[in-house]
């Protein structure tokens, strides 16, 4: 559908036909006085006489050419629609390691520190709608934040962490697993409607394998739900030492390090068996939490191009057309000019 942003302007159309009645009364004066004249054909060595209807035919050009001009100065635009896609809102739960051995430094400028670079990365494409929970877990598990729409409140929770004087022992991933499906749960009661309308999805960043074993039961559960559970792995393959007990305050400065029975000090080395055997279970893909370039498509595929649409929005939009009425007008001109 075609409208007008001037329409006051249509007006000037009834001009025209007056003026092509004009342009035909000069024609027709013009025709007679060539039958006056008498036998055309002795101008024809001389002169190039034209066709009976070129007078008619150029007048219809320029009338052409001045409707066209109104036409444009009306500014006419089209009526459409533009269907955008409206992604689905996306809950995401983070799982993260708190074990010593994620203290330890062959990361910038931790481990852990390195997980909250990570975790950021998410914080920064988030759209309005997703929310952030997270649980953190070592030899047991706790729910630190359930789903919120503020991920900030979540990062606030490291400032606590770089505060921890003696990092509990224990890489129990069954626990991490159980709180996060605690955590959805939890979401499920208050707000049911959510079950059809958001997309779950399960992050888990650690520097190792687990050593408890109790993941299996809860992996049954999430791969039942059909939620695909994301794995980051960090840590180095060379390892390093990493701390038991570390000087309070948080200046990093360690006054116990990890050491065997014999007193020669532990390094802790990226496993990542179980993190690769779990993600690719549930349908899901194993980072390496030290590759940029491998966080970013992460990120990409949890919550960009992976992202799934909830449905289509149908904008109004519209198309300025006054350029085309303006070229036909020129043309229309140029035509009844060398005609």
């Amino acid at each position: 559908m075609m409208e007008f942003v001037y329409p006051q302007y249509l007006y000037l159309l009834l001009g025209v036909p007056a003026l092509l009645l004009l342009w035909g009364v000069g024609t027709w004066h013009h025709r007679r006085m060539r039958v006056r004249f008498g036998n055309l054909e002795n101008l024809e060595e001389i002169s190039r006489v034209s066709w009976g209807g070129h007078g008619w035919l150029q007048g219809i050009l320029f009338a052409l050419s001045l409707a066209g001009m109104i036409l444009g100065l009306a500014y006419p635009q089209m009526l459409g629609r533009d269907l955008r896609p409206i992604p689905m809102p996306t809950d995401v739960i983070f799982m993260l390691d708190i074990s010593p051995s994620m203290f330890a430094k062959d990361m910038d400028p931790s481990r852990l520190g390195r997980a909250q670079q990570i975790m950021q990365q998410f914080i920064l494409h988030k759209l309005p709608d997703d929310r952030y929970g997270l649980v953190a877990f070592n030899f047991n598990s706790i729910v630190m934040s359930y789903l919120t729409r503020d991920p900030q409140s979540i990062l606030v929770y490291f400032d606590y962490l770089n505060q921890t004087e003696e990092p509990v022992i224990g890489t129990n991933m069954g626990a991490a697993l159980v709180s996060g499906l605690r955590v959805i749960q939890a979401d499920e009661q208050v707000n049911p409607q959510n079950t059809a309308k958001r997309r779950r999805v399960l992050v888990l960043i650690s520097d190792g394998d687990d050593n408890i074993g109790q993941w299996q039961g809860p992996l049954v559960e999430i791969i039942r739900r059909r939620i695909k559970l994301y794995t980051f792995g960090l840590g180095s393959a060379n390892g390093t030492y990493f701390p038991l007990i570390m000087a309070p305050g948080g200046g990093g400065e360690v006054l116990k390090w990890a050491t065997s029975m014999t007193g020669e000090r532990l390094k802790s080395k990226a496993q990542a068996r179980t993190l690769r055997d779990i993600s690719e279970r549930t349908g899901a893909r194993f980072y390496r939490g030290e590759d940029n370039r491998q966080v970013q498509a992460a990120v990409d595929e949890l919550l960009l191009t992976g992202r799934p649409v909830a449905g289509y929005q149908a904008n109004p939009v519209r198309q300025d057309l006054f350029f085309y009425f303006l070229s036909a007008a020129f043309l229309c001109m140029l035509g009844a000019i060398f005609l």
